[in-house]
């Protein structure tokens, strides 16, 4: 009886430990998140294309600026430069203004291209959330796995330690030998020789749980069960990943369009007001201004804009293929989980069932053992055997885990 009870404790989660500290799965995803430097780099990256945003709203508006030239060009004799070209000087004292029009396309294209860095942004961090979930979960249950394993054997030592008084008693009453006690007693000093190594395990997988959290602690912590459970069914149009294909896209089809746009007639107005002379001492009678029109217009530019197109395009294809390749492999692995999953469940059931009959074998043993009729060696097996089975219903569950966690990455990523 008391060994149904040590295994119901250990299957429902309970430590048997008394008022030990625990964490659960929440608080490091929370923590990991807030402390992320990636995820802090996108939010900042977020803002800057605001800023870029406001930027190309400035450029809008006419650009002012000052200019001022001081120039004296000496000439006397045989030497110095052609006054006719240099008056002997040059003094220039302007302010100018100037402003491109008829750039709206332009202005569309760089507002758009910014639209889709935010967007693509968005959703790098939202696939970094997702990464960065799929890494402290897979972390999470295998130092999990660790405290199970390490709580399992601690209190299957304290079943064989109380096993150990009994057979002490059988030595005494001579139902059982010395060699007997002797057995059972090595069997207590590897278990608790594995019990320290899980410790020690499962306090440095514990550590790197906090290390990839961003915490700096190191008090032992028991953590709880995380009950993973499946997010969602599939449905690969709400994938991060695969709307990253789409925003690649469309930014694509951005850049070729501000190809085209460069090659385009450019025209910008200009004015300036202020003197210029190349006498610096009437400066205040050539006071003055003047106004404009420039055009630019792309000729040749030794076929870049073809080539250009031709790298886009390139990039294109890249995308297309890796869209495809992505899309099978989807359902392909969630294809996969399932079946990994349904085989678990069954072979939870199996494992119970055998469970069921090693403990029968265990206590029928028991019972002959005081009765003289089979030896401690057999006994010692049967218990042996009895842990391995009962190990392998939690390494069932951990791997469920571990499957559902994958699921939910390809569900969410």
């Amino acid at each position: 009886m008391h060994k149904r009870f040590f295994l119901l404790c250990l299957l429902s989660g309970l430590t048997l430990a008394g008022y030990n500290q625990t964490r659960n799965l929440d608080f490091y995803l929370k923590e990991a998140i807030q402390n992320s430097p990636l995820l802090n780099d996108y939010n900042n990256q977020i803002k800057s294309a605001v800023s870029d945003s406001l930027i190309i709203r400035a450029a809008k508006k006419p650009f002012v600026d000052a200019k001022s030239q001081l120039l004296y060009s000496p000439a006397y004799h045989n030497f110095g430069y052609d006054e006719i070209v240099t008056d002997q000087g040059n003094y220039t004292a302007v302010v100018g203004i100037t402003q491109s029009i008829f750039n709206k396309k332009e202005l569309n294209n760089k507002y758009s291209a910014i639209d889709i860095q935010k967007q693509s942004l968005n959703n790098f961090s939202r696939i970094s959330v997702t990464e960065l979930n799929k890494t402290i979960t897979d972390q999470y249950i295998t130092s999990y796995s660790g405290l199970t394993d390490f709580l399992f054997n601690r209190n299957f030592l304290e079943l064989l330690k109380k096993e150990n008084e009994i057979v002490k008693q059988f030595v005494k009453n001579g139902i059982a030998k010395q060699t007997d006690y002797l057995s059972l007693l090595v069997e207590i000093q590897s278990q608790e020789i594995l019990i320290s190594q899980l410790k020690n395990q499962y306090r440095n997988d514990l550590m790197l749980l906090n290390q990839i959290c961003g915490l700096k602690d190191s008090t032992w912590y028991e953590l709880v069960d995380p009950a993973v459970e499946i997010k969602g069914t599939p449905d690969i149009k709400k994938s991060p990943a695969y709307i990253q294909y789409k925003i690649d896209s469309i930014r694509l089809e951005n850049e070729k369009m501000a190809i085209d746009i460069k090659y385009k007639p450019k025209v910008n107005w200009f004015a300036d007001a202020g003197f210029l002379t190349s006498n610096p001492w009437n400066f205040y009678k050539h006071f003055g201004y003047s106004a404009g029109l420039s055009l630019n217009v792309p000729l040749y530019d030794g076929k870049q804009r073809g080539i250009e197109k031709q790298k886009i395009e390139f990039s294109e294809n890249t995308r297309q293929v890796y869209k495809s390749t992505y899309y099978k492999q989807y359902f392909q692995q969630m294809q996969q989980f399932e079946l990994e999953l349904k085989a678990m469940n069954e072979m939870s059931i199996q494992v119970e069932n055998q469970l069921k009959t090693s403990e029968q074998l265990v206590n029928t043993l028991k019972d002959q053992l005081e009765a003289g009729i089979v030896q401690m060696t057999e006994y010692i097996n049967a218990i042996k055997n009895f842990k391995t089975t009962s190990r392998n219903i939690n390494l069932i569950h951990i791997h469920k885990l571990q499957v559902i966690n994958e699921m939910n990455f390809l569900l969410t990523q």
